[in-house]
């Protein structure tokens, strides 16, 4: 945390002051306080810092949103804004920088700390994203062809470099062998053999693409993953002389897109927590408590805008592996979701089967703060009960135990479920 950099811009110069006492009491490195925005583009570019803290009204003829919108996009730095008020056209214009959080004025040490974690690994996630696609891209330009061509009876007449050295087999070895003893292939997911590709393209004089997924034995019994297609070689006729099998290991392909999902995983695991963490006002000591209640009545709403379209997309994909739909089918998707939903937030939960339908929050990562206030308990009910209504199973959920009344855990009971 100490190697941290961060530009604070604040025209005010005892609030400045502030920040800035508070930023490196947290360990953090201030390298400089910017009154204006064209100060704090002129600072950027002298000594680019980690994060900039920006206030996004500011006295003079640039604002903190436009300012943010000149550093982002000369440089890839995340900006955490820092506001008391804002009027609704101010708040669009500061949404279209992207800015990697807010934080509202008065706040405690313990937010500025929170945005500024959060904000330094969602940058962290998207800077690996980036490198990772860029990596994929090159990979997959780089990436050449293997090819065999065979005679219409399947014993093979050629194999490029590319080829041999995918199959393990030596050209002048294979040459004149049927394709199958030199091109083995199953199907990845049952394990049974793959037809002769030969026979298909000349029984039905046709380019075909292999079933998927398809797995290539190698000489040596080493199993590859592979894209592959077969056409016809013609004459000038138009007869068919021969099958060219066209095909690539894209073992490294593989690797590079489930790395892209885990990267893509531990991002939405950082805007989670950031979506989550963003309910803290709700429990600022300072904010009056009419205000209270109204932002932690918009909380449900802003959760269900933001992740019930990717719940219904999930449970989209769900429902494609079963024939009927049943809210006994739908529950247990759901339950699915739920599941994987609280783990990216660092919360093991378990289901209860059988006569009761439940599901039991095993920790908390936020105890510390449930032992002075249930705030994430409440985050937490309030997310079960609002993701419940989307299944619109007849039926509803009533909180059994609570951690932070004492509790080892926090059940969720899901009453009157038809099936």
């Amino acid at each position: 945390m100490s190697n941290v950099k961060i530009l604070v811009v604040e025209d005010e110069s005892i609030v400045a002051m502030d920040i800035k006492h508070r930023a490196e009491v947290l360990g953090y490195t201030v390298t400089s306080i910017s009154p204006s925005g064209e100060e704090a583009i002129r600072k950027v570019a002298e000594n680019p810092p980690d994060l900039v803290l920006m206030d996004i009204v500011l006295k003079g003829e640039m604002d903190g949103v436009e300012a943010a919108q000149k550093i982002r996009d000369s440089y890839d730095i995340p900006i955490v804004y820092l506001t008391a008020y804002s009027d609704e056209k101010t708040l669009k214009r500061a949404k279209v920088t992207e800015p990697f959080g807010y934080i509202i004025k008065p706040f405690e040490d313990r937010e500025l700390h929170s945005a500024v974690e959060v904000a330094l690994y969602k940058h962290k996630m998207e800077s690996k994203l980036k490198e990772s696609e860029k990596w994929l891209s090159t990979t997959l330009e780089s990436i050449g062809d293997a090819v065999i061509a065979t005679d219409n009876e399947g014993n093979i007449k050629f194999m490029n470099p590319i080829a041999t050295e995918v199959t393990g087999w030596d050209s002048e070895e294979a040459m004149g062998k049927p394709l199958t003893d030199v091109f083995r292939m199953i199907n990845e997911k049952t394990g049974t053999f793959i037809e002769n590709p030969v026979t298909k393209v000349v029984q039905n004089d046709a380019t075909i693409e292999l079933e998927e997924p398809t797995i290539l034995i190698t000489k040596e019994g080493k199993k590859l993953p592979i894209d592959d297609s077969c056409a016809p070689i013609r004459d000038k006729n138009g007869d068919v002389l021969g099958v060219a099998l066209i095909f690539k290991d894209i073992t490294e392909r593989r690797k590079a897109e489930k790395e892209k999902e885990e990267l893509l995983k531990e991002k939405a695991r950082g805007e989670l927590s950031s979506f989550v963490l963003s309910a803290l006002p709700v429990f600022a000591s300072n904010i009056p408590p009419q205000i209270r209640n109204n932002i932690a009545r918009s909380f449900s709403d802003r959760f269900e805008r933001n992740m019930k379209p990717k719940f219904e997309e999930e449970l989209k994909k769900c429902l494609e592996d079963y024939d009927n739909t049943t809210a006994d089918i739908i529950f247990k998707c759901y339950i699915s979701w739920l599941s994987e939903f609280l783990l990216n937030l660092g919360i093991n939960s378990e289901e209860t089967k059988g006569h009761e339908n439940s599901i039991k929050l095993l920790n908390c990562p936020w105890i510390e703060e449930n032992e002075t206030s249930p705030m994430f308990c409440l985050i937490c009910r309030a997310i079960i009960i609002r993701s419940f209504t989307w299944t619109e199973i007849k039926g509803n959920v009533e909180q059994k135990t609570c951690m932070a009344d004492g509790a080892g855990e926090c059940v969720f009971k899901f009453l009157h479920l038809n099936g």
